[in-house]
């Protein structure tokens, strides 16, 4: 039985939320705020997490951030469910390694699939090492286990900036700033990443294009970008300038200036 932990101030959505999902067979905890919500969630280890954002004392974004940095529970599924909206909000959600964002009102059909369809979809991934052999295609949601040879860290597909060959391991840079090094080759990496998200730009890089910021000529045809939570601007090979550039005109994630 799935155990799914509910944080939200407001008792009337908390018992509502806790009622759907016991009716559908689930184990389910809640806490009235963010920092109850940490310690029953460090107490228990849930297999997912219902969050709301607007909360006093500790909003939903601090309680994610809180739970990241603890190996035992930066692995949980981890939904927003907020009244907030608007863009903005969303991207923030996702950039701190929300696993989905859900805007009320939502039907209680709706809500329990999506929560069904996200339980599903981790654990199959869960325990995949990023240092094995394994063949199988991720997409951005989903998390993989990376190991620098001293711990385990979980790292979000999504959130992967740039991959750079060091020696014979690769260094992946984080949008959180945090840079991992494995023992992977860059081949090895394409074979398994998204190819709409992530292009190779020099033969020692793989970039995800979704972190692009600005895209400018340089000369001989060869591309130089600036990209978020990058420290360097990034010159393209004149050989993967070509290839980017040809990609860009079929990819449907990303249109140049």
């Amino acid at each position: 039985m799935y155990k799914i932990l509910i944080i939200d101030d407001d008792a009337s959505i908390r018992d509502n939320l806790k009622d759907i999902f016991e009716l559908s067979g689930y184990n389910v905890n809640s806490a009235e705020d963010g920092i109850e919500g940490i310690k029953k969630a460090k107490e228990i280890i849930p297999d997912l997490i219902l969050c709301d954002i607007a909360m006093p004392d500790l909003d939903g974004y601090k309680v994610k951030m809180n739970l990241e940095t603890d190996k035992n529970t930066s692995l949980i599924p981890f939904i927003f469910l907020t009244a907030k909206a608007d863009f903005k909000n969303m991207r923030h959600a996702m950039n701190l390694g929300a696993d989905d964002y859900i805007t009320k009102p939502v039907r209680s059909r709706d809500l329990l699939e999506i929560v069904k369809k996200r339980l599903e979809r981790i654990s199959s991934f869960k325990s995949q090492q990023v240092n094995s052999n394994s063949l199988q295609k991720l997409s951005l949601d989903d998390k993989i286990l990376v190991s620098d040879g001293s711990e385990h860290v979980f790292v979000m597909i999504g959130n992967i900036v740039v991959i750079k060959v060091t020696g014979d391991y690769t260094k992946i840079y984080i949008n959180d700033r945090r840079k991992i090094i494995v023992k992977r080759t860059l081949k090895s990496w394409e074979k398994v990443l998204p190819k709409n998200n992530f292009l190779r730009v020099r033969r020692n890089i793989i970039l995800n294009i979704n972190f692009v910021e600005k895209l400018e000529p340089w000369f001989k045809g060869i591309i130089v970008a600036k990209i978020y939570h990058y420290p360097e601007v990034l010159k393209f090979s004149k050989r993967y300038s070509m290839k980017f550039k040809k990609s860009l005109k079929n990819n449907p994630l990303f249109t140049a200036e």
